[in-house]
């Protein structure tokens, strides 16, 4: 789907395409973040990716487990997030290598975190040959753990491999259906004898095709770290990334039933305007020290970088008969420039009969994006969805342009105290001051994108404050009861207020009960969470503005629902894990004709479920060997908003297996096949995407 004037979504989910701001732009302007140096208390206990309940574990606890963890594989591009309750994947799951985007608890996930660290309101393409595992913070109470302003539907923290005191290297290399060619390293080394200083360096080169004509994709990306750790135990991290590819984009088809039984492998856009050349640089160092066995302060800094060319249109359809039609060709240049700095200082204190959990965090965030473009006089002839012919090149000359620019920083403090009342009692206290301020400016002389000549500037600054509360109750040792609530804001950066003021934020304000239980002597787990989630201050298009340039902040979004995770070990060796997802996510307020309201969300089904199991040999001929299944069900889902009655998208259903095998301690191979039963498994967000059909992959790895 093309979209025009609401900044971010090509950056936020890359299967559609929006664009605003103006007025030209510096790459690599100087950032000065001032973050003090000790602070008062705060938490330990932050509640991890696939626990609701409150937790003692903290990010040193993480640290800790990562460095003395066995080295393992990264992540499967289409099992991610598929066994978290409350996530869904509104997208095709591609054997790409790269991390979907998600959507939790029915909103779309607008943040990613990198080891705790914000790089904007980005969904980007995460290579998945530098990530350990992944953390899934749902909920607006995701900010509270020194996160960056947002995950208002929650956030995807993607925890990085660390370097370890063990010397490997490991290369896997993967071939798959659809021309997928992927070769990852990873390589770790202690460089001296004392162990202190180590050093990681992971990365992975790849090409993709697709069943879709003319889409396809190479790329590679690398990322060394380095570690020291002093004699004190002071310990100091340096990491960089870089990542480059050059792809065709995939646009997906225009939202008409008509498209449910046109051939899956139609291309509904202009190839030769729509390469793109996308690369990102990523910085980040951290420091952390440990005052004794109760606290500790640590500091991270993450410097994030990331530009690219890409082609869109103003206007993007179906005529009703048999076309694609498109409006102006357009050429865009945008980039990215983030910083997040934090400091976090976390310990415990004993006043006598209360024990306290304590964490205290400062942050400076700063976001910028730019970009201009060229926009063709012209607009390009309607393509048949039967008979396709393609232009074969775009006319730019004496092309229109315009550029822009928008910015948003904050600097916060956030602040967290886990009270033990007792053995069996506990309460959470908690917030976040952000004084958050935005800028944005809009320049198009010609009225090429904005329908009217326009060159205007908007900006503000407001103090947010977003609290956070729970309590914890303990019956047994093997069952925990929570009740809590959050608020949370992030920044309708991008959004144009026809009174030229800054647009307040989208604010989130959630309530959350639940249980979990602990069964066989802690083998099996049982979780079940009940949630309700309100969204204001959404932007909608201003209806007295038909160029779709200006917008009202009048909307609204609710979410509720119950999440259930159920999984351990039943047998010896036979691991097994479902979880079930029923929520109902709508739109409660919109002033637009005709209205929203009443809509279910785009990418909320009502119910998602999902089985895995994976049985290990560990004993004899076939010891080594192990086997997998799974089955993933999600109901019916809307295809357009306003909902169109009678146009719903039929359920998803795939069915996959899987197979691995050590044989040697060095050599393994890996096989696995998706979707076994074919399903088209459609999705929208706005535009219909058919979903990958049956695919396989086979993977060997080598230790040495």
């Amino acid at each position: 789907m093309r979209c025009r004037w609401s900044i971010g979504s090509d950056i936020a989910a890359r299967e559609v395409r929006q664009l605003s701001g103006v007025g030209p732009f510096r790459l690599g302007r100087r950032i000065v973040a001032s973050i003090a140096v000790y602070a008062f208390l705060l938490l330990i206990s932050s509640a991890t990716a696939e626990e609701t309940a409150y937790s003692d574990s903290g990010d040193e606890g993480r640290n800790e487990r990562l460095r003395n963890q066995e080295p393992k594989s990264a992540p499967q591009a289409q099992a991610l997030g598929k066994d978290i309750s409350g996530v869904f994947v509104n997208a095709s799951a591609t054997n790409s290598g790269y991390s979907p985007s998600f959507v939790m608890r029915g909103f779309p996930s607008g943040l990613t975190l990198f080891d705790g660290a914000a790089h904007g309101f980005t969904s980007q393409d995460v290579d998945l040959s530098t990530v350990d595992h992944i953390e899934f913070y749902k909920g607006p109470s995701a900010m509270l753990f020194g996160k960056a302003p947002g995950g208002y539907g929650g956030a995807a923290n993607y925890i990085t491999k660390s370097p370890m005191e063990e010397s490997f290297s490991n290369v896997t290399s993967t071939i798959g259906a659809f021309d997928v060619r992927r070769v990852t390293i990873d390589v770790n080394r202690p460089l001296n004898d004392a162990k202190n200083i180590l050093f990681r360096l992971t990365g992975a080169a790849q090409m993709n095709g697709s069943f879709v004509d003319f889409v396809r994709s190479r790329g590679f990306d690398i990322a060394p770290r380095l570690t020291f750790i002093a004699d004190n135990g002071d310990r100091w991290s340096l990491r960089a990334e870089h990542n480059a590819s050059r792809l065709i984009y995939r646009d997906g088809v225009p939202a008409s039933p008509i498209f449910l039984h046109v051939r899956r492998e139609f291309y509904a856009g202009v190839p030769a305007n729509e390469h793109e050349t996308p690369f990102y640089d990523d910085f980040a160092a951290a420091y952390e020290h440990i005052f004794n066995k109760d606290w500790r302060v640590s500091v991270n800094i993450d410097y994030y970088l990331r530009t690219t060319r890409y082609g869109w249109f103003t206007e993007w359809g179906y005529d009703g008969f048999q076309s694609i039609t498109f409006g102006q060709p357009v050429r865009t240049h945008y980039s990215i420039r983030n910083f997040d700095g934090q400091l976090k200082l976390n310990g415990r204190l004993d006043t006598g009969f209360l024990q306290h959990s304590l964490f205290l965090g400062l942050e400076h965030w700063d976001y910028f994006f730019g970009h201009d473009d060229r926009i063709a006089r012209a607009s390009l002839l309607p393509v048949n969805i039967f008979t396709p012919v393609y232009p074969p090149g775009v006319d730019y000359s004496d092309a229109f342009w315009a550029n822009g620019m928008a910015r948003a920083w904050s600097q916060s403090v956030y602040a967290q105290d886990m009270i033990d009342l007792s053995p069996q009692w506990r309460i959470l206290i908690g917030g976040r001051y952000d004084l958050l301020a935005q800028r944005e400016r809009v320049f198009d002389p010609f009225g090429a994108l904005s329908g009217e000549a326009t060159a205007s500037l908007s900006k503000g600054i407001r103090g947010y404050f977003s609290p956070r509360g729970g309590i914890l109750f303990l019956p047994s040792r093997d069952t925990q009861l929570f009740a809590a609530f959050g608020q949370s804001l992030i920044p309708n950066t991008s959004v144009r207020l026809q009174n030229g003021e800054t647009p307040a934020p989208q604010q989130d304000l959630q309530y959350e009960i639940g249980v979990k239980r602990e069964f066989l002597d802690r083998k099996l787990s049982l979780e079940l969470g009940l949630f309700d989630v309100t969204r204001n201050h959404v932007a909608i298009p201003n209806p007295t503005n038909p160029s779709g340039f200006y917008s009202l902040v009048t909307g609204q979004q609710h979410s509720h629902g119950v999440e259930v995770n159920l999984g351990g070990e039943i047998l010896p060796n036979l691991h097994v894990n479902g979880v079930a997802t029923f929520l109902h996510a709508l739109v409660t307020k919109d002033s637009n004709i005709p209205s929203q309201k009443g809509s279910d969300l785009l990418g909320a089904p009502r119910r998602v479920y999902s089985v895995s199991a994976k049985y290990v040999i560990d004993a004899g001929d076939l010891k080594g060997l192990e086997l997998g299944g799974s089955y993933y069900y999600a109901s019916r889902a809307q295809a357009t908003m306003p909902n169109t009655y009678g146009f719903v998208l039929a359920p998803q259903q795939m069915l996959g297996v899987s197979a691995s095998y050590n044989v040697t301690d060095r050599l393994k191979v890996e096989a696995s096949a998706t979707n076994l039963t074919n399903r088209p498994n459609f999705t929208s967000n706005g535009a219909l995407f058919h979903g990958e059909p049956r695919g396989f992959g086979v993977s060997l790895s080598y230790k040495y």
